[in-house]
C-alpha cells in the first residue's frame, strides 16, 4: 500500500523542481526558445509527466511567474517588517521599495530575465484573464503595497501627491522594474563593469527620490 503523504511530498518536490529548472532555462535562453522536452529532460523526466502537471506550457510559465512574484514579495515584505516599516514616513517607505528592486536584481536576476520576456509570450499565446488569474493574484499585493504608501504620503506630506496615483506608480515601481530587467538582460552599453549596473540603478533612485520627495 502506498503512503500518501509521502507520495504527496514527492509529487511538491517534482513540480518545485520543474518550476525552478524552467525559471532557469527560459531566463538564460528565453521562453520561446525553451521547448518543453528540454525541461523535462533537465528534470530527468518524461515529456507527459511534465504534462500531467502542466496541461500546457503556457500554463507552465504562469505558474512559475506567480510562484516567483509570491516568493519574491513575502521576502521584501519580511525585510520591511524587520526594519520597522509601519513606522516609516512615505518617503522612507518610497526609498524602501526601490531598493527592493535594487536587490532584486543584484540577488535574483533570472526573475529579470524571465520576467523580460513573460508579458510577450502571454500576449502571443492569447492568454486569457482566467488562466492569468493565479498570476494577477501574485503581483497584485505589490500595487497594494504602493497604494498603502501613496496614501499614507497624503497624510504625512513626505512625498509630492499632486499627480495622481498611477501616474507615480508607473514613474517609479514601473521604470525602476523595467530598467532592473534590461540591465539584467545585458541589453545597455554600459560604460563600466557590464556584470554589476547597481551604481546606475542607485542613480536611477536617487533621481525618482529627488522627484518625489518633500
Amino acid at each position: 500500500m502506498r503512503n500518501a503523504e509521502k507520495d504527496e511530498r514527492e509529487m511538491a518536490e517534482r513540480r518545485e523542481r520543474m518550476l525552478e529548472t524552467g525559471l532557469r532555462m527560459f531566463g538564460e535562453k528565453g521562453i520561446e526558445a525553451v521547448p518543453m522536452q528540454a525541461v523535462a529532460d533537465a528534470c530527468g523526466l518524461g515529456t507527459a509527466t511534465v504534462y500531467r502537471y502542466f496541461n500546457t506550457k503556457l500554463q507552465f510559465v504562469i505558474a512559475i511567474g506567480a510562484k516567483k512574484w509570491t516568493e519574491y514579495f513575502e521576502e521584501v515584505e519580511a525585510e520591511f517588517v524587520r526594519r520597522g516599516g509601519d513606522m516609516m514616513t512615505a518617503a522612507e517607505e518610497l526609498e524602501f521599495y526601490l531598493g527592493a528592486y535594487i536587490l532584486l536584481y543584484r540577488e535574483h536576476k533570472e526573475i529579470l530575465r524571465f520576467n523580460q520576456d513573460f508579458n510577450g509570450f502571454i500576449a502571443h499565446e492569447g492568454a486569457t484573464p482566467e488562466q492569468l488569474a493565479d498570476y494577477m493574484r501574485a503581483i497584485l499585493p505589490f500595487a497594494k503595497k504602493f497604494h498603502f504608501l501613496y496614501e499614507k504620503g497624503l497624510r504625512d506630506g513626505t512625498i509630492r501627491t499632486d499627480e495622481p496615483e498611477q501616474t507615480m506608480f508607473t514613474t517609479t515601481m514601473h521604470i525602476m522594474l523595467a530598467v532592473c530587467g534590461r540591465f539584467a538582460q545585458g541589453v545597455v552599453y554600459p560604460s563600466g563593469d557590464p556584470e554589476d549596473l547597481t551604481q546606475e540603478l542607485m542613480i536611477l533612485k536617487r533621481m525618482i527620490l529627488s522627484r518625489y520627495v518633500k
